[in-house]
């Protein structure tokens, strides 16, 4: 007789199992944090799933994942029962024993492990018109353990304020500045927006997204679309050819911070320019992003520049030689004015420092 029950019952788990699998999330339940559940039925359900929590609490009525909230530690016994069409006699039962931990024992210690800023399209930049409201920045977090969290949104370096926030167990989560005070659209010109964490403590600087203050009303931005050539070496001096949209006298443009340009840009024509620009002797391998911006905001891209390093056996002197005073624009007058930096490096830094000292000599009387 005990062999039968005990094969019967072995019979039992393994028509259970056949008939589906539940999945929680997450996978150690935690008291006073919603658990997920989510049924993978062996055969198409013909009709709702009724879902039993072992807590005493109502049986759900609804789909393949239920969401419940668990006030007391212990285990339980999780049932979702279901209806199938090739059904003959009961119902399909799927069973999954839980233990629901207390959030308040042992855990890993409150510590955030990413943060991420960016604006609602999820990019890092944008343009609005001068007194545009709401302006709303968000941060993804992911964190561990359990704990409260305490930052605050910067503006230009300025806190709009301070808030706090419960984080339970571990996972993600994301905020935005509605907490804050709105972003402020009334200056024009660029902002930089980043979220300080207070606490708890975070070994790593927090990334800065950016917002351009634009005249209400402006046109559209310009854009730069191509560059040529776009490969340049470490030390290069040189014109760039670029074509875009809304290019015009009052536009500027900019490929980083180690790529200066020396000279106005010179228009040849609609969305047609040239830039002469100079590449930093120091000048790190990679890709720069061009940007363009005027009184109506600023773009970026989809144009890049590529710096890579010169051949082998090549000087800086070799392949480009400077014949005047290195000289960068001057904002609003459309003149130029002697790049004291550019000038300095050519001097103290690159090969032959006696050329660049003869070239940047005062004329002879």
């Amino acid at each position: 007789m005990r062999n039968l029950l005990v094969t019967l019952a072995l019979f039992g788990t393994l028509a259970l199992q056949a008939q589906g699998v539940i999945s929680v999330i997450p996978g150690v339940p935690v008291n006073g944090v919603p658990t997920t559940f989510v049924l993978s039925p062996a055969y198409p359900p013909v009709g709702p799933v009724t879902w039993d929590f072992g807590d005493q609490s109502a049986p759900l009525s609804g789909g393949t994942v239920a969401t419940h909230l668990f006030v007391r530690t212990g285990s339980y016994l999780v049932r979702a029962v279901y209806p199938y069409a090739s059904a003959i006699g009961l119902p399909a039962t799927v069973q999954l024993p839980i233990r629901v931990a207390d959030r308040l024992g042992p855990a890993a210690p409150f510590t955030i492990s990413m943060l991420r800023v960016r604006w609602e399209d999820g990019r890092t930049d944008v343009s609005v018109d001068q007194g545009f409201s709401p302006l709303v920045a968000f941060a993804d977090l992911k964190f561990e353990g359990t704990g409260l969290l305490q930052a605050q949104w910067l503006v230009d370096g300025i806190p709009l304020g301070t808030f706090t926030k419960q984080l339970a167990f571990a996972g993600a989560v994301t905020l935005d500045s509605r907490r804050a005070i709105p972003l402020p659209t009334t200056d024009l010109g660029e902002h930089l927006v980043t979220l300080r964490i207070l606490a708890p403590q975070v070994a790593f600087q927090s990334p800065q997204i950016r917002y351009f203050v634009r005249v209400s009303g402006g046109e559209e931005v310009p854009r730069i679309d191509t560059v040529s050539p776009a490969v340049v070496h470490p030390g290069d001096e040189a014109e760039l050819w670029i074509t875009g949209r809304r290019l015009d006298a009052g536009t500027a443009v900019s490929f980083g911070r180690d790529i200066a340009v020396v000279a106005p840009l010179r228009f040849t024509g609609p969305g047609r320019a040239v830039a002469k620009v100079f590449v930093a002797p120091t000048a790190l391998a990679g890709s720069r992003e061009v940007q363009a911006f005027n009184r109506s905001g600023r773009s970026r891209g989809p144009a890049r520049v590529q710096v890579v390093p010169p051949p082998p056996g090549t000087s800086h002197a070799g392949m480009a030689s400077v014949r005047s005073v290195p000289t960068l624009p001057w904002p609003g007058r459309g003149e130029a004015q002697p790049n004291l930096l550019r000038t300095l490096t050519a001097f103290f830094l690159l090969p032959g420092g006696e050329e660049g000292r003869r070239l940047f000599a005062p004329p002879k009387p």
